[in-house]
């Protein structure tokens, strides 16, 4: 179910460089053929590719997409492979429950004095940036936590 529900938000997330490259291209056009740049459109394209660079980790993970070195555990017996994919879930689920326990504090934060990027359109994009964030590392723990339960019923390494 979380691995699903993560798979949907990467693939509509992923929609967001659509909107990327339309923003992109307009102010292209708004600043080289009508000499009449933006000032917001620079602020949001980066706001948006940070939020889906953000959530692309949850889905990679999720999906089993992420460049993973196999070379020499590919060699192993499947016990000893077994345990190493245990062990690195657990240490996944651990490291990214510590980050997001610090990433929490820091978002709490930005959210109580709404953190603005201190330019011309001066947006709240730091502290959207830090919630997602928060959300993000939450679904990779979580993931984390579902794959390693998947991983021990699946006893491989009997």
């Amino acid at each position: 179910m979380i691995t699903t529900a993560i798979r949907r938000l990467g693939d509509g997330l992923s929609y967001v460089y659509a909107v990327i490259a339309v923003l992109t291209f307009g102010e292209v056009c708004a600043r080289y053929f009508f000499n009449a740049p933006s000032q917001w459109t620079i602020e949001v394209v980066v706001m948006l590719a940070s939020v889906h660079y953000l959530m692309a980790g949850p889905q990679a993970y999720a999906t089993q997409t992420h460049i993973r070195i196999t070379v020499l555990s590919e060699k192993l017996p499947l016990r000893i492979q077994w345990l190493l994919s245990l062990f690195e879930r657990a240490v996944v689920a651990v490291v990214c429950a510590m980050i997001g326990y610090w990433a929490l504090h820091q978002a709490m934060k930005a959210v109580s004095i709404t953190e603005r990027t201190g330019s011309n359109l001066n947006t709240p994009s730091p502290t959207i940036l830090k919630v997602v964030l928060v959300i993000a590392i939450g679904l990779f723990t979580l993931q984390a936590i579902v794959h390693f339960i998947k991983d021990l019923r699946s006893r491989n390494g009997s």
